[in-house]
C-alpha cells in the first residue's frame, strides 16, 4: 500500500514542495501515532493553532479515536492513513512523539533509513530519555532534530547518540508547559509500572504480576486508603494493557485504568509510584515525590535498555524501595506528611532541570522555523 500510495503521489508532491519553496511556505505535520493526541504533539500543535494561526500546521489523527473530537476544536486535522496524510507526509516537516508515526511505518521506515529520504523529520519524544536506547540513535532513525527536555540528557543525547552537530536541542518538551498551572489533588496517587518487552503471555506467573497485583490487594495499604478518602490509579504501559484483565483489587478506592487521560492523572496527582518508567521525570520537573519499586532491577536490566547517564543509585528522584512492605509505610508517610519531599530530592530535581518556565512549546516552534528557513 505505502509503495502505491508514493508512486502516484511522488510527482504531485514534489510539484507542490517546489511551490511552496517558491512561495517561502512550508507544510507541518504533527502527530503521535494513530490513536493519541494528548502529549508532547497535542500540546505543540494546540500552541501554534493558539499563537500562529496562520502557519499550515496539520495534525493526523483517526477520526475514530477518541481524542479526534478534542484535536478537531483547534482545526486542521487529518485523518490518519488517508490519501491527505500520505500527500502531506511527502511535502511537509514531520514532527512526532514516536521513532516513527507515518502513514505506512514499514515503508517510510525504509526510505528513511536506508535511503535517507524525507528526513526532515523532527522527535519530540514521549519522556526524557535516560538510557541508552539504541533504536533511538542517529543511524537508526536520521531525526533531523531531536528535541531534549534536561540539560544532563541533552548532554548524553548530543554526545553518545551518534546525531551530526546541533541536531540535538535542549528546548524543553512541550507538555510541560502543562505542568505550570497544574491543580494537585491530595487524595489521588498514581502507580505506574514501565513496559516488560521479555514478559510472555504466562504474565500471572512472572515475578511483575506478583508483586503488582499484591500491592492492590495489600490490606493495610488497602484500609489506610479508604480510611482516608485516597484514590489510586494503576495504570500498566500501554504495550502491556492487553494483561490488564489479570489484575484485580478488592478495593473501592484502586483503579484500574487504561482510557482515562493519563496526561491530567499525571498532572493532578500528588504522588508517583513507579519501578523505571520515565513518568518520574513529569513528577520531578512539578516538584512532586516519587517512590521507586524495583524489586527486580537486575532482570529488568537483563532483558530492558542498557543504563545511560542516570544513576538511580546516585540521581533517583526519591526512595528505592525493594519489597512490599517498605513500599507501603513509604506511601503512607508521603500521605501523612501531606506529601513533603525530602531536600536531597528537591536539589537533585533543580540540577537536573536547569530550565522551569512556560515557554517550552515557545523555543520548540522557533526551532523547528530555523529549521525550515
Amino acid at each position: 500500500m505505502g509503495f502505491l500510495m508514493y508512486l502516484i503521489l511522488l510527482i504531485p508532491s514534489l510539484i507542490w514542495k517546489l511551490i511552496l519553496k517558491l512561495n517561502g511556505r512550508s507544510i507541518w505535520l504533527i502527530s503521535e501515532g494513530r490513536n493519541k493526541a494528548s502529549d508532547n504533539g497535542y500540546y505543540l500543535f494546540k500552541y501554534i493553532r493558539e499563537n500562529h494561526p496562520n502557519d499550515s500546521v496539520y495534525y493526523a489523527l483517526n477520526k475514530k479515536c477518541s481524542d479526534y473530537k478534542k484535536v478537531s476544536k483547534l482545526g486542521n486535522i487529518i485523518n490518519y492513513g488517508s490519501i491527505k496524510h500520505y500527500m502531506y507526509y511527502l511535502v511537509g516537516v514531520n514532527i512526532s512523539t514516536e521513532n516513527i508515526a507515518s502513514p505506512d511505518n514499514v515503508f517510510f521506515t525504509f526510505l528513511h533509513r536506508y535511503l535517507n529520504l524525507y528526513n526532515n523529520r523532527v522527535f519530540l519524544q514521549r519522556g526524557i530519555t535516560k538510557d541508552d536506547i539504541k533504536s533511538l540513535h542517529y543511524n537508526k532513525t536520521k531525526f533531523r532534530l531531536f528535541v531534549c527536555g534536561a540539560s544532563k540528557e541533552y548532554e548524553y543525547i548530543k554526545n553518545h547518540y551518534g546525531y551530526p552537530n546541533n541536531y540535538v536541542k535542549y528546548l524543553g518538551l512541550p507538555r510541560f508547559d502543562n505542568y505550570n498551572d497544574a491543580t494537585i489533588n491530595n487524595k489521588l496517587i498514581l502507580v505506574m509500572p514501565t513496559y516488560r518487552k521479555y514478559i510472555s503471555k504466562n504474565i500471572t506467573n512472572t515475578l511483575f504480576y506478583k508483586r503488582w497485583n499484591s500491592l492492590l490487594n495489600n490490606n493495610e495499604l488497602i484500609n489506610f486508603i479508604e480510611e482516608n478518602n485516597i484514590t489510586i490509579y494503576f495504570y500498566l504501559h500501554k504495550n502491556m494493557h492487553k494483561y490488564l484483565n489479570k489484575f484485580y483489587t478488592s478495593s473501592k478506592n484502586i483503579k484500574i485504568i487504561k482510557d482515562e487521560d493519563i496526561s491530567n492523572i499525571i498532572k493532578e496527582s500528588s504522588l508517583l509510584v513507579t519501578d523505571y518508567s520515565s513518568v518520574y521525570m513529569d513528577f520531578a520537573y512539578m516538584s512532586k515525590p516519587v517512590i521507586y519499586y524495583q524489586f527486580d532491577y537486575k532482570d529488568y536490566r537483563k532483558s530492558g535498555y542498557k543504563e545511560g547517564y542516570f544513576k538511580y543509585s546516585k540521581d533517583a528522584f526519591g526512595k528505592i524501595i525493594l519489597d512490599e512492605e517498605d513500599l507501603i509505610k513509604k506511601i503512607i508517610a508521603y500521605i501523612t506528611m501531606d506529601y513533603k519531599q525530602e531536600k536531597v530530592y528537591n536539589d537533585r530535581v533543580d540540577e537536573f532541570f536547569k530550565d522551569r518556565d512556560s515557554s517550552n512549546s515557545k523555543r520548540v516552534y522557533e526551532a523547528i522555523k530555523e529549521l525550515r528557513d
